[in-house]
């Protein structure tokens, strides 16, 4: 009896060093991968409720608003400066150790190997942590979800409240938990009803579970009656949402997923493994405490593949319920190989797929991370101030007012907003005072209406920041040119290059500019150049007041997709 049980806390130790490597890889993953375009959409609306403002009512939004309700203190106790968005991305490291706790309680009765497997399963597979470490209303949900799941299976009154509350909470996370979290209610109360609260039943203490679901529930109504929210939070995340399902342009479920089992076949074996053992005995034995993890299984893939538009980071709660199966099949395959021998080799078979998820988790961080990013929120920061407009599609200024209510679209939205996008955007730009904006991946799909303004009016800062001004081409022949000035806000401009000075004069509303740098009225102004200078600009000046010289050409780098 020594010898395995030395065997099995050797084992033990060597999984928890692994786990606890594999952790501090989820760090650096989380604070220097880098930022999926969305992640800036999502912060900027946390910031926005930071200062006040109310989703759906206030700006668009389709997404129910837990996760921007936990960041939004974190502005006001952190400030605007649009890299804050890096502790926003360390705080989602909270409900990542959530869930890699949430699935240990829930393999805690198949042992301890099982129980710290799960976790580190769920720590290295690379499509998990890749946006279970990102700013996203799915990694909460899955954590919430994983959360609820795991303080089913502890049998106390205060546990089964917790569970009630956290299921509510997982379902205000993200409208895709109303299905896989609703299939897991229906199960629960299909067991009241027939268990009648006779053991083995699957709540506890369902008084308890019941007065949790009360009370996440009457904070949610509680939120939208005070903020006056329930008809817009009704019309923008059901209505309007089922109409942009309808007529989303989607793709097949397949698309995301068939990548991942072939980078990660190993995991998916393991799962499909521990999930029919788990399945058989459950049926043998009626084990009540794995018929809702069994349960999620489908439904977590039901709520991935029914998507009009089924993109990777759907499949987070369906790759955390796999994560406990996964461990059990690893579990399953040592205790079928007999000897020391052959079950050493296991092992270090184990060990080599940890080594190669952690490498394909290390490469997510290949392109030098999000340096580059951090550099651009770094110039938003010095060239503009927190109550100065920025603009951008997908809110990729963070910390900074956007100048219209759609402040960011996607594809569905572009195509059937091209009147609003082309007429009403730029006179809200103007109208706000935008001084700079952002490039990013979707202002290609913008309307060219849309397109010719922003062109027209704002010159490339570099190849991810422009800022407001216009150019002037002077006839070569005739030396004059006469044209218009339209300044965005009342403010400094200046003259870029300063030289054209030297080499003309400059008049702006009939009065001569002396200086490269000046003071206009908000407003259009006439501008009339006499002189030898072939081309200029006339530039907003930043708040930093330094001028600058556009630089057209400059690739962009800011904006990734994934």
């Amino acid at each position: 009896m020594t010898a395995p049980m030395t065997e099995s806390r050797a084992v033990r130790w060597g999984l928890g060093v692994v786990l606890g490597v594999l952790a501090l890889q989820a760090v650096r993953l989380s604070l220097h991968k880098a930022f999926s375009i969305d992640e800036f959409q999502y912060a900027h609306s946390a910031w926005l409720m930071a200062h006040g403002q109310v989703p759906y009512r206030d700006f668009f939004e389709v997404h129910f608003p837990l996760v921007y309700q936990l960041l939004a203190p974190l502005f006001r106790l952190l400030g605007d400066d649009p890299r804050n968005v890096l502790a926003l991305r360390a705080a989602m490291l909270v409900p990542l150790a959530g869930a890699g706790v949430s699935v240990f309680l829930l393999n805690r009765r198949e042992g301890r190997i099982a129980a710290l497997l799960a976790p580190l399963l769920l720590l290295s597979t690379p499509a998990f942590l890749h946006f279970a470490t990102e700013v996203r209303p799915d990694a909460l949900t899955a954590a919430l979800f994983l959360g609820a799941l795991a303080a089913l299976t502890v049998r106390s009154a205060p546990s089964s409240f917790f569970a009630g509350a956290l299921l509510i909470a997982s379902a205000w996370g993200s409208q895709k938990a109303l299905f896989f979290g609703g299939l897991v209610g229906a199960v629960l109360v299909g067991d009241l009803l027939l268990r009648r609260g006779r053991p083995p039943a699957l709540i506890a203490a369902p008084r308890a579970f019941v007065l949790g679901l009360l009370t996440a529930s009457g904070a949610v109504a509680a939120y939208l009656t005070v903020t006056d929210s329930w008809s817009a939070w009704w019309h923008w995340c059901f209505v309007w949402a089922s109409e942009h399902q309808r007529h989303y342009p989607g793709f097949s479920w397949r698309e995301y997923l068939l990548p991942i089992l072939g980078e990660q076949p190993a995991f998916f074996l393991l799962a499909t493994v521990g999930f029919i053992a788990t399945s058989l005995s459950q049926w043998r034995d009626a084990r009540t405490q794995d018929l809702l993890l069994v349960v999620a299984v489908p439904a977590t893939f039901g709520a991935y593949a029914l998507q009009r538009a089924p993109f990777p980071y759907s499949l987070l709660p369906f790759l955390g319920v796999l994560s406990p199966f996964a461990a059990r099949g690893a579990v399953a395959v040592l205790a079928w190989l007999r000897t020391p021998l052959i079950r050493a080799v296991g092992l270090v078979g184990l060990g080599g797929l940890f080594a190669v998820q952690a490498a394909h988790v290390e490469a997510l961080m290949d392109g030098g991370g999000n340096a580059r990013q951090r550099e651009v929120l770094a110039r938003i920061a010095t060239l503009t101030g927190p109550r100065d407009v920025v603009y951008d599609n997908s809110g990729g200024f963070v910390s900074r007012p956007h100048a219209h209510f759609y402040f960011y679209t996607d594809a569905y939205l572009r195509g059937s907003l091209v009147d609003l996008l082309s007429d009403d955007m730029p006179r809200a730009l103007v109208e706000q005072g935008c001084v700079a904006r952002v490039d990013d991946l979707r202002t290609s799909g913008l309307p060219p209406a849309l397109r010719r303004f922003l062109d027209a009016h704002y010159q490339p800062y570099d190849g991810d920041l422009f800022l407001w001004g216009q150019r002037y081409r002077v006839p070569v022949d005739a030396g004059v040119l006469e044209d218009h000035f339209l300044a965005v806000r009342a403010d400094r401009y200046f003259l870029q290059p300063a030289s054209a000075l030297d080499t003309g004069a400059l008049f702006i509303d009939g009065a001569r500019i002396s200086t490269p740098e000046f003071t206009l009225t908000r407003g259009e102004h006439t501008l009339r150049y006499e002189g030898r200078a072939q081309a200029f600009q006339l530039l907003w000046l930043p708040r930093d007041g330094r001028r600058w010289t556009p630089r057209p050409g400059a690739p962009p780098t800011y904006s990734r997709l994934f």
